[in-house]
């Protein structure tokens, strides 16, 4: 038809088709005989740059342009002169109304991001569309047909989607610090935004053999997934995430990828539809987020785009949660060191004004925790002390390293001496903040030290006193003796008994001796109990006195022994002692024995017994050799409770 060719000229692909093709047989007639109305719409409509069509007649038929043509993609070709009903089957429900009002009315009718359930590949798909109904006069000045012009949203409402949904997820997700809160929010705002029956995040182990899946959201309809899975178990799943795509299942029962095992697995799993998004780190899938469904459903670029942008950004809050719950453990171990350390721990800044301590630390200075912040180092140190630790504070500065020292500090109530060990706290550059500092009391160590010196210094002392009596008594048991064992004798018996009295004070830590428990290890070895009674309150004396009371009972029980007292059966010894005033009045006393006269000399014992005894005592001592049994009186000064090292009390 050359007349319809001249007519319409251009239109690309779609020009050349509707020219070429035979009308005559249509219910559009044979082109000579269309109105113009029809001839300039189609004019318009195959020039126009936009997806344009006509619907013509009063069933509507389509005629369009190569953008509309494309616009509709490769599976869905609509024959030239279809009815558009039939054409837009799946959507007439939403379009065919207001194709109506448009007919009725004479008006046109635009939709701005209008939902089109399409249909794909037997499943339904979202998009969303701007377009336009114009209605075209026909020559009667009716409506004879209408001029659409389309445009396809659905990039654009899927991106707003998804970006609104992301910042809607980070919100959520930000004051969140538990993993297990993170997942749950994530996965029910993406549950919810897709529509379907389950989500969830599960993460593969280091050598990719286990899937764990912690957390799953569900509609109620699909079973909760989380616990722990074979990958091999997963069989195409498996392999989707091992080679880093995305698994597509549009319908498990129908796809003809999958093997009878892989069936068999998702029955188990509940799943007809779902998509499966490994999430990579450093090239290897560490993780996978997924939506499934228990209906076949489609999916599309924008679902899978939005499935792998929550997973990522689901695995970075999770990295961080679980970064900052460590640091918090971390932090909480360390606080519990700091505040129940028995040692001191403090910090304090490059001018040592403290900025933390520690309880111990507050105990052993008297002073709050928190009072202790703010004030300088120098203020619990002498001065000379102070300008030690800032020398050493400067030579950390220019050499690093710790330094170990001992200062005394002005404690609550005393000096105390601590051992410090002291190190520069530094930023993230390495420039250092302040000093970390930990102090160990050692005040018990040097009074310990100071004990231990004494104690050495007083056994010197007590050593050569010792072998000083130890020598005096060698010369006076031997002196003058023609017999050798008598004198042997004699010797060995006075270093017994020294030995006895310091047996004694070793028990009593050389804090002095009960005259209770003197008297009686003193002559328990020369009488029977019933030969000799004592009687009096426990006096506590000092050690000299003891070793010198010691001997002086040995000498009067030896003496007693061998011509007093107990030299008979009839005979015994009554000893007793008891305070006077500020005096202590002690008294040997014996009793049928052979009758006593009075010695022409003095020997070691009886000198022993007045002279040493009343030194050591600081008092008198008088001997009366009665004719019924020796009378030994000793009168001293009551011993001192706290004179020196000795304790001593009247109990």
């Amino acid at each position: 038809m050359p007349e319809f060719r001249a007519l319409l000229s251009g239109g690309g692909v779609m020009g050349e088709r509707i020219r070429a093709h035979d009308w005559a047989s249509t219910p559009f007639g044979a082109p000579t005989a269309w109105p113009q109305s029809l001839r300039s719409a189609l004019s318009i409509c195959l020039n126009s740059s936009a997806a344009t069509a006509i619907c013509w007649g009063p069933e509507l038929r389509l005629l369009y342009n190569d953008a509309w043509s494309r616009m509709l993609g490769p599976g869905r070709p609509v024959p030239l002169g279809e009815k558009a009903i039939k054409a837009w089957a799946d959507i007439w429900h939403v379009v065919g109304p207001q194709v109506k009002t448009v007919l009725e009315t004479g008006a046109g009718y635009a939709a701005v991001d209008q939902l089109l359930p399409i249909q794909q590949r037997g499943h339904t798909h979202e998009a969303y569309w701007n377009y336009s109904f114009t209605p075209i006069a026909g020559e009667d000045g009716s409506v004879a047909g209408i001029l659409h012009q389309a445009q396809e949203t659905s990039d654009r409402v899927f991106a707003d989607r998804r970006n609104a949904l992301i910042l809607a997820l980070a919100d959520r997700m930000r004051p969140l610090a538990h993993p297990g809160e993170i997942l749950a929010c994530a996965c029910r705002l993406l549950g919810e935004a897709l529509g379907v029956g389950r989500v969830g995040y599960g993460e593969v182990s280091p050598d990719g053999s286990t899937v764990s899946v912690a957390r799953c959201w569900t509609d109620g309809m699909m079973a909760d997934l989380a616990g722990n899975y074979r990958a091999e178990d997963l069989g195409k799943l498996h392999r989707a995430l091992r080679q880093g795509e995305i698994c597509w299942l549009e319908d498990a029962a129908t796809d003809p990828g999958l093997s009878a095992r892989d069936r068999a697995t998702l029955r188990r799993l509940g799943l007809r539809s779902g998509l499966i998004a490994p999430i990579l780190v450093e090239g290897r899938c560490r993780a996978m987020i997924f939506a499934h469904d228990g209906r076949p459903r489609g999916w599309g670029n924008h679902h899978a785009a939005l499935l792998r942008e929550v997973g990522e950004r689901l695995r970075q809050e999770l990295a961080r949660a679980r970064a900052e719950a460590a640091l918090r453990e971390s932090e909480r171990r360390h606080r519990l060191i700091f505040e129940q350390a028995q040692d001191v721990v403090f910090t304090a800044d490059l001018n040592q004004v403290i900025t933390s301590a520690n309880p111990a630390a507050a105990e052993a200075l008297g002073i709050a925790a928190e009072a202790l912040v703010g004030r300088s180092v120098g203020e619990f140190v002498a001065p000379d002390t102070f300008r030690r630790t800032t020398g050493m504070l400067r030579r950390k500065l220019a050499e690093g390293g710790t330094t170990r020292y001992e200062v005394e500090v002005f404690g609550k109530t005393d000096l105390l001496h601590w051992e410090i060990s002291s190190t520069l706290t530094t930023d993230g550059d390495g420039h250092p903040l302040g000093l970390h500092a930990i102090a160990r009391d050692v005040t018990e160590r040097h009074a310990f030290e100071g004990r231990q010196q004494m104690l050495i210094e007083e056994l010197n002392h007590r050593v050569k006193n010792m072998l000083a009596q130890v020598q005096g008594i060698a010369l006076q048991s031997f002196k003058g003796k023609s017999d050798v064992a008598e004198a042997q004798a004699a010797f060995q018996e006075r270093l017994a008994a020294l030995a006895a009295a310091h047996d004694l004070l070793t028990r009593r830590k050389w804090e002095g001796a009960t005259l209770t428990q003197l008297v009686a290890d003193a002559t328990c070895r020369l009488a029977k109990p019933d030969r000799i009674g004592f009687n009096g309150p426990d006096v506590v004396l000092p050690p000299k006195a003891t070793v010198s009371l010691v001997l002086a009972l040995h000498e009067l029980a030896t003496n007693a022994s061998r011509h007093g007292a107990l030299s008979t059966p009839q005979g015994r010894v009554d000893i007793g002692w008891r305070p006077a005033g500020q005096r202590l009045r002690m008294e040997w006393r014996e009793s049928g024995g052979p009758r006593v006269a009075a010695p022409e000399g003095r020997g070691f014992g009886l000198r022993l017994i007045e002279r040493a005894l009343a030194s050591d005592l600081g008092g008198a001592v008088a001997l009366d050799f009665a004719t019924e049994g020796l009378v030994c009186t000793i009168d001293a000064p009551l011993p001192r409770a706290g004179a020196g090292n000795v304790v001593s009390a009247l109990l």
